[in-house]
């Protein structure tokens, strides 16, 4: 009877530690999921941007540290969303930080005093008529 009960009992104790194993493998953060990744990649590209502006002088010191910190806390958030949902970001999530970093992207942008402050320069489409 002890030998069952002791066996009943390891089993139950198996049983939850895989339970245990199997739900905090689902919760973690996985970087390489392609949203986080696009998430995480544009985040970086906007700190990288905000740096090269501060180092030109188109933006104040305090102006590129708003900025950083703006990136930082997405960076967060975007962890904390993955985590709730098993290691990665849902679409609607996704659409919630690109507004987020659009919106930071604006602010660079209206602080560098142009529109095309990070933005790659592009020769126009079509050529101007001549006056």
């Amino acid at each position: 009877m002890k030998k069952s009960l002791t066996r009943l009992f390891v089993a139950a104790l198996a049983a939850l530690a895989l339970a245990g194993s199997a739900s905090a493998a689902q919760g973690r953060w996985r970087k390489s999921h392609p949203r986080q990744t696009q998430a995480l990649r544009r985040t970086w590209r906007q700190q990288k941007n905000a740096n090269k502006l501060y180092k030109q002088g188109k933006i104040s010191k305090q102006r590129r540290n708003k900025i950083v910190r703006n990136d930082r806390r997405m960076r967060r958030e975007d962890r904390r969303m993955a985590r709730r949902n098993g290691g990665y970001i849902t679409k609607k999530q996704q659409r919630a930080l690109n507004r987020q970093e659009n919106r930071n992207l604006g602010r660079m942008r209206h602080a560098a005093g142009n529109g095309d402050a990070g933005a790659k320069s592009q020769a126009p489409s079509q050529p101007q008529s001549a006056q």
